[in-house]
C-alpha cells in the first residue's frame, strides 16, 4: 500500500505548489484597478487646465522623486499599471522610483541632479509632508516656507533647462481632517508649490485638494482612517487616489480611467 500512497501525496503537494501561486499572483491585479475606479468616484472633477491628451510618447519614461510616500511606491505601481493597460502600443518604461523616506525639500534638491541626469521625459516631484509634519513641535517659520519654495523652483528650473517636463504633486494630508493643525499649516506649502507652477508654467496635480474632496465622500461605516494608515502614509485607496491625480496630470481622461478593467 505504501508503494502507491507516497506518490499520491507527492502528486497532491505538487498540485498545491503549482496551483496556489497562480492565485497569489493573479488575484491582486483586478482589485488594484477597481480601486482606481473607486477613487475616481470620490475625486471630484478634474482641473480645467490639465493636458487634453496623453503627454508621453512611445517608450516614454517617468521618474518620480519624493519622500516615503513615493518610496513605498503604491501610487506609482497603480499609475504604471493603468498606463500600460490604456496605452500598450507605447511600450512605456516602468516608472523609476526615487523616493527616500523622511526627506524634506532641502534634502531632495541635493539628489535632484542625479534623478534627471538620464533626461526622462517627465519627472514628478512630491515633497512637503515632512517639511511640515516633522516640524509641528515648533511654530510656523516663514523662513523655512520661503526656502521650501525656492528649492521647488530650483528643481523645476534644473529639469526644464534640459528639456524634462515637470509635474508638481502638492502634498496630500497630515491627518484625515481638513481642519487639523497639520493641514492648516500644510496649505501654506501647497500654495507655495502652486505659485511655483504658475511662475514656471510646469505641470501640477493638486493632490491636497483631491484628498480633501475625497474626504467629503468617506464611507459612513469607516470610523478611523480611510485614505491613510496613520494620517500620512497611504492605504490602497489612498494610493489609487494619488494615481488618479498623477494620471490626470499626464493627460489621461476620466473617461479613459473609467474603462480600466
Amino acid at each position: 500500500m505504501s508503494k502507491y500512497f507516497k506518490p499520491a501525496i507527492v502528486a497532491a503537494l505538487l498540485l498545491a505548489f503549482f496551483t496556489l501561486p497562480l492565485f497569489a499572483v493573479d488575484a491582486p491585479a483586478a482589485p488594484g484597478k477597481n480601486l482606481i475606479k473607486k477613487a475616481l468616484a470620490v475625486a471630484g472633477k478634474p482641473a480645467p487646465d490639465l493636458p487634453k491628451k496623453f503627454i508621453l510618447e512611445k517608450q516614454g519614461s517617468v521618474v518620480a522623486i519624493g519622500d516615503s510616500i513615493t518610496e513605498f511606491g503604491g501610487y506609482l505601481r497603480k499609475t504604471y499599471s493603468a498606463m500600460a493597460e490604456l496605452y500598450p502600443d507605447l511600450e512605456l518604461h516602468r516608472i523609476i522610483n526615487k523616493g527616500i523616506s523622511g526627506q524634506k525639500a532641502e534634502e531632495l534638491i541635493q539628489r535632484f541632479p542625479a534623478a534627471i541626469k538620464n533626461k526622462p521625459d517627465v519627472i514628478t516631484i512630491s515633497i512637503g509632508i515632512n517639511d511640515v509634519w516633522h516640524r509641528m513641535g515648533a511654530p510656523h517659520d516663514e523662513k523655512i516656507l520661503k526656502k521650501y519654495k525656492e528649492n521647488i523652483a530650483r528643481m523645476v528650473d534644473m529639469a526644464q533647462e534640459i528639456g524634462v517636463k515637470v509635474i508638481l504633486l502638492t502634498p496630500t494630508l497630515i491627518m484625515e481632517d481638513a481642519n487639523s493643525p497639520g493641514n492648516k499649516r500644510l496649505l501654506l506649502y501647497v500654495n507655495a508649490m502652486k505659485e511655483v507652477q504658475a511662475e514656471k508654467k510646469c505641470g501640477l496635480s493638486d493632490l491636497h485638494a483631491l484628498f480633501l474632496e475625497a474626504l467629503k465622500h468617506k464611507p459612513a461605516d469607516i470610523t478611523g482612517n480611510w485614505l491613510t494608515k496613520d494620517g500620512v502614509h497611504m492605504t490602497p485607496i489612498g494610493d489609487a487616489l494619488m494615481a488618479v491625480g498623477v494620471l490626470r496630470a499626464l493627460g489621461v481622461s476620466d473617461e479613459a480611467l473609467a474603462r480600466l478593467k
